[in-house]
């Protein structure tokens, strides 16, 4: 691959200019270990957490101390593998929490039903909700991929975070609840050829994004704080097949322990609000991003804006 062309392409993915400080890695305001961030005495739920930004974010919630974690997700042998290594993180940091693994297909509705009945039977309640688990596939225009392919992203982009988030919210427990959804910059760089030749993930990661803004709107934080966040540059297999190596990447200590730091009251006045994972929360909690957030409805939310505002 053209070094320049690649150098171009990094440098377009992880621009941006919301925050003065930008962050590859995790820093002192998001650890997990801090006393203000602790998960002590919950429930985190992490579709898709066997891998990626899923695993990073159960190993984060693993040091800030949560009760348990549940990862789910299809394959066995990956969950395996992962409940291991969060049961070693678990030793290590000396926080005993429980890991629990669950084969589901978030697109099945059986599968999906059966879970949270087994929850309730016996007795628990998720305290926090991380929306991970998404599909994309080869880089084809939405026609070419014909509509049942396109809509088998809308199914698992969309549609199960939907199905998961009325579970979750319908759960007979008066605490606090917390989501964090996670989405891609993918839904505003439709510029970039990358991200271009995948249509329709833009289309489901949109559709996404949108689902939980709209529900932002109706319920308030002190009973489910919402905030949808794009995870950042992280190395994964497809990077990796690509000939990528990982020094040109963000860290996935920092999109996890951002998922912990979201999942806290510290987070609330983000409720309903899109946000990169290496914007500086300080910068974003103070002056003038605080005083826009506070006074703008539209800033840092989708949006078609025109003369009128956003619609």
């Amino acid at each position: 691959m053209n070094p320049e062309f690649v150098d171009q392409l990094f440098k377009t993915l992880l621009h941006t200019e919301v925050t003065k400080k930008v962050h590859r890695d995790v820093y002192p305001a998001i650890s997990p270990s801090r006393p203000e961030l602790s998960q002590a005495g919950k429930v985190v739920l992490i579709t898709g957490g066997g891998t990626g930004v899923g695993f990073s974010s159960a190993r984060s919630f693993v040091r800030a101390a949560a009760d348990t974690v549940i990862i789910l997700g299809r394959r066995v042998e990956v969950l395996e593998t992962a409940v291991s290594a969060l049961e070693k993180e678990a030793k290590v940091t000396g926080t005993n929490t429980k890991i629990i693994s669950r084969v589901c297909d978030a697109t099945n509705l059986t599968e999906v039903n059966e879970f949270w009945k087994d929850l309730a039977e016996k007795g628990i309640i998720v305290d926090v909700y991380i929306a991970n688990a998404a599909k994309f596939t080869e880089p084809k225009p939405i026609l070419e991929l014909g509509a049942d392919e396109v809509w088998s992203q809308m199914e698992v982009n969309a549609k199960s975070p939907l199905y998961f988030v009325e579970k979750f919210y319908s759960q007979p427990s008066e605490k606090q609840k917390f989501l964090v959804n996670v989405t891609s910059a993918v839904i505003h760089m439709t510029a970039v050829l990358m991200v271009a030749e995948r249509p329709a993930y833009v289309l489901s990661k949109m559709t996404g994004t949108m689902l939980f803004q709209l529900i932002a709107l109706h319920v308030p934080p002190e009973k489910m704080q919402i905030v949808t966040i794009h995870p950042g540059v992280v190395y994964a297999d497809g990077w990796k097949a690509m000939g990528f190596t990982p020094e040109r990447f963000d860290t996935d200590e920092l999109c996890g322990s951002f998922a912990v730091w979201a999942a806290s009251k510290q987070a609330e006045f983000l409720h309903g609000r899109f946000v990169w994972t290496s914007w500086d929360v300080d910068e974003l909690a103070t002056g003038e991003n605080r005083k826009r957030i506070d006074s703008d409805p539209e800033y840092l939310r989708a949006s078609i804006v025109g003369a009128n505002g956003g619609v």
